[in-house]
């Protein structure tokens, strides 16, 4: 009989978690440089040349499902100041264990696996921009057809409950079955046609597992307008064609039936804006993860990095993928990899800081000329991030700098708490637009009955008129230090009075 908790039964295992990385002679990475991560998700601001796409690389290379022995080596930073340094890509987890190493000699994932680096790369997936644009934009002219796409990468780690192999190993059997030469008779055809049934099966139900998901996430992306009705599948066969270049597999189709208000685009590419095509190009991959990785709870790492994969989007269209990850992805530790410093921001301000590590990169570049990036932590609580710099301009004596960083911190707690508590207020996709008096009022009317925190609330009143308004940008307005410091202390008061129980 199983044990009941409390009744001496082990606890589960803690999920494996990134607890650091370490790169080094590898790309933008010239000495070694470890970005701590501390088991929880990741986001990075990087400038463009900093390094946040070597990261991207080292991890999606180091988890792969088939690793490329020569992808270190091929990626090796050219530092002429000390060639004595080889690439390296070092991992630290969780468990206590020794950490993951990858140097051109091995791969921890060959020619024996590490199991921590085997289990990972069956339930992990890196995203760009790059790949977005396989789903619409690279087939041109013609209608999409995303059968090597779903086959080869979104769903090749899917196995239904009726067997074991993926749907990855089901296509490489057909490849394997094809016979060599025509055969009049077709006695040599049924064990390739026998490979094919077996992977028109699995990939129906692969398909018929990955389409709710894909229409649940594009309603939460933001886009209930768009729905895949269907995919419009060929049965996968082999032609015994007399002729050699006659001869392959046929029916290697696969499109979507996309309705869109009532109408049907055949080439989405050319019918939706990019906001729309983003989103479905989102949906359907981080579908494809839904559908092929277990969901019950596992100790094994499930890893989703993401870089820059919402380049080309308003920031109206991007906060949805926030609550997306946070529905849909709550057991995977998430890397988020960006070079835009307001999306940064805007993220600090909607995370739960205690589930993220933040930081920043930089290019610096030596005396000698080489260049390697700088990494810099920063506080993912950017509320308090933005009270330390009011405190630090303080310290300077720069009133109006200080001044406006305490408004902003205030503007900032206030937005957070509105959204934390559901009260609403008039939308507007900038966050910048936001009217502060809004925020407050919305605030004081979901407090009432709760004295300790109004007093909180109503103590930053006298500090509107003169600190915490749109003034304190002009450098121009006369300020003394005493106000200046007592707005930041009524609104640190205000954030401790708030995220009390």
């Amino acid at each position: 009989m199983a044990l009941a908790p409390g009744d001496g039964a082990a606890p589960p295992p803690a999920p494996l978690r990134i607890e650091a990385i370490a790169l080094r002679a590898y790309r933008a990475f010239s000495a070694e440089q470890k970005i701590p991560v501390g088991g929880r998700n990741l986001i990075v601001y990087g400038e463009n040349g900093a390094g946040k796409s070597s990261i991207y690389k080292a991890l999606r290379d180091l988890f792969a499902r088939r690793p490329n022995r020569n992808a270190l080596k091929d990626n090796a930073h050219v530092h002429p100041l000390d060639p004595s340094l080889t690439p390296r890509i070092t991992v630290t987890f969780n468990d206590g264990n020794a950490a993951l190493e990858w140097t051109e000699a091995r791969h921890p994932g060959q020619p024996t696996a590490d199991p921590r680096v085997a289990m990972a790369a069956l339930r992990s997936s890196f995203l760009d921009y790059h790949a977005l644009l396989e789903t619409n934009a690279f087939h041109g002219q013609r209608r999409p057809n995303l059968f090597s796409l779903a086959i080869e990468t979104l769903l090749a780690d899917y196995a239904n409950a009726t067997t074991t192999a993926t749907l990855g190993e089901l296509w490489a059997k057909v490849e394997r079955a094809k016979p060599f030469k025509h055969f009049q008779s077709g006695v040599h055809l049924p064990p390739v046609q026998a490979a094919c049934d077996a992977l028109n099966s699995g990939f129906q139900a692969a398909l018929d597992a990955l389409l709710p998901h894909v229409n649940t996430l594009l309603t939460d992306l933001g886009h209930p307008e768009m729905e895949l009705e269907l995919f419009e599948r060929g049965t996968v066969a082999y032609n015994n064609a007399r002729l050699r270049s006659d001869r392959g597999f046929t029916g290697r189709e696969l499109f979507l039936r996309l309705k869109f208000r009532g109408h049907y685009p055949e080439q989405p590419q050319h019918f939706l804006n990019e906001a729309r095509l983003s989103a479905l190009a989102l949906a359907f991959y981080l579908a494809g993860r839904l559908a092929c990785v277990p969901s019950a709870p596992s100790p094994a790492l499930k890893l989703l990095v993401l870089d820059d994969v919402l380049v080309g989007l308003d920031y109206a269209n991007r906060r949805p993928l926030l609550a997306v990850l946070a529905n849909h992805f709550s057991d995977w530790q998430i890397v988020l990899l960006t070079h835009d410093r307001h999306w940064f921001e805007v993220v600090r301000a909607a995370i739960p800081t205690d589930r993220w590590t933040c930081h920043e990169m930089y290019e610096m570049v030596a005396k000698t000329g080489e260049a390697t990036p700088l990494l810099r932590s920063v506080e993912a609580d950017i509320v308090v991030a933005t009270l330390k710099q009011a405190r630090d301009f303080i310290a300077q004596k720069h009133l109006p700098a200080a001044a406006n960083y305490a408004r902003s911190a205030c503007e900032l707690l206030l937005r957070k708490q509105c959204e934390k508590r559901g009260v609403k207020f008039p939308y507007n996709p900038d966050p910048k637009k936001i009217i502060f008096e809004k925020l407050k009022k919305g605030l004081e009317d979901d407090l009432v009955g709760n004295q300790a925190k109004l007093n909180a609330l109503a103590a930053i009143t006298p500090h509107q008129a003169r600190i915490l308004n749109p003034l304190s940008h002009d450098p121009t307005t006369s300020l003394n230090e005493a106000e200046v410091v007592a707005a930041i202390d009524a609104v640190e008061a205000l954030m401790t009075a708030l995220r009390a129980s």
